[in-house]
Formats: C-alpha cells, sequence, structure tokens
C-alpha cells in the first residue's frame, strides 16, 4: 500500500462528507458520525487522478492485502477502523459490505460510487469472502499485538454477522440495498431497479463460500 495512496481528511472535512452523502442516499447519518474518530481520518485511497492526487474513495480492496501480504500491525488497524465503520462512514450496512463509498470525495464524483452502479455503494459477495479469508490468515500470524488481534477478531465477527443472514444470495455476484423503515434493505442489482448494469445470478467466484467458512463462533453456513 504506497504511501501516496493515503487520503487525510480532518475531522471537519470527513463529517461533512458523511453527512452529504446520507442526506444524499436517504439514510440516517447518526452511526456513522459517532463512528469517526475525533481526529485525523486516514484511508487508502482508490486510485490516484492525473496529477498524482489520490481520490478519496474508500474502498473494499483491504481484502487484497490481507489475504496476499503481511502488512504492519498500524497499517491493519488504520484500514480496518475506516472499512468497519457503519455506512457512509466505511463500508458497512446491514445487507454486507458495499465495495465503495464516496462520501469523502466531491459532489460531483459521488454519484459515480452509489448504490445504483456497478462499482458504487453495492455488496459483492466474493469481495466479502476475501476479507474473510484474509482476516483469518492475519489472525493466524503470530507477531502482531494483542491489539491489532482484537480489532482483526472484531472485524471478523462483525463481518460475518452480515454475511450469514444473507447467505441465500451469497452465490450471486451482488446485490444492492434500500433505506426503508430505519433500516438497509436488500435489493436486487438489475434491471427495473434504475441500475446501470445487471447482476449475473450466478457466478463460479461467488461459490467461494465452499472454502471459506465462518469461524466456529459465528455459526455455519448451510450447504
Amino acid at each position: 500500500m504506497p504511501a501516496h495512496f493515503t487520503v487525510r481528511l480532518d475531522a471537519g472535512a470527513a463529517r461533512a462528507g458523511v453527512r452529504a452523502c446520507a442526506a444524499e442516499l436517504g439514510v440516517d447519518a447518526a452511526p456513522a458520525l459517532a463512528s469517526l474518530p475525533a481526529g485525523e481520518l486516514a484511508f487508502n485511497a482508490i486510485a490516484l487522478d492525473a496529477q498524482g492526487r489520490p481520490v478519496p474513495v474508500l474502498h473494499s480492496d483491504l481484502g487484497f492485502a490481507l489475504m496476499l501480504q503481511q502488512p504492519p500491525a498500524e497499517l491493519i488497524e488504520r484500514e480496518l477502523a475506516a472499512v468497519m465503520r457503519p455506512f457512509p462512514a466505511g463500508l458497512m450496512t446491514g445487507v454486507g459490505m458495499v465495495v465503495a463509498n464516496g462520501a469523502y470525495t466531491d459532489a460531483a464524483l459521488r454519484p459515480l460510487f452509489g448504490p445504483d452502479r456497478y462499482h458504487g455503494a453495492v455488496v459483492w459477495s466474493w469481495q466479502q469472502a476475501l476479507l474473510a479469508a484474509g482476516l483469518a490468515r492475519q489472525l493466524a500470524r503470530g507477531d502482531l499485538p494483542d491489539r491489532t488481534r482484537a480489532l482483526l477478531a472484531g472485524a471478523q465477527q462483525a463481518l460475518w454477522a452480515v454475511i450469514l443472514p444473507t447467505q441465500a444470495q451469497s452465490n450471486s455476484e451482488l446485490w444492492s440495498w434500500t433505506w426503508a423503515d430505519g433500516a438497509y434493505r436488500m435489493q436486487a442489482f438489475g434491471p427495473g431497479a434504475a441500475t446501470a448494469d445487471e447482476s449475473n445470478a450466478a457466478q463460479l467466484w461467488s461459490t467461494v463460500y465452499l472454502a471459506v467458512r465462518p469461524p466456529l463462533a459465528a455459526g455455519t453456513m448451510s450447504a
């Protein structure tokens, strides 16, 4: 994770972005605002723009780093905290972990990362499985301090808490959501949902849950 991808926002800017995004999407901002740090917010950008500046979109590719690398403890803690906050401060919703969150970018870019976009605030089944596998891999390391291990274990529990209730959709490519009666509700991604693309009903990569299993304390997935 090269340093030039690092986004740093002061507390005021972070809170303003979360409020604006929540208002645009019609979701409750309170849990997200309560989860933000009192000071600076930092996370890795989704990309660099033409001038080499980080594009401040939070995303789920942390799963690749946890699965394929051995990041230092401080980086794990920073990135995991960013991802696991309630949307639109982080990526977590009641129907899964979304793959991108445009709350911290400008108003012109935010619509490109909404719940109607294929690579926006939608839940990709295999990205959740990738993060789950990455968390398990990092917990198997013997060189991480207790604080980091506690954060990893907490994230693992929180992630499986949204994976298991949606397991009927786990072989789907992706799904979106709506907000109703104070909660996130799963919604199909595709025709009739005003989306730019559609979900494939079955994807080979979404059969990953045949190999990625929940920790015993989280329960079991049905066959």
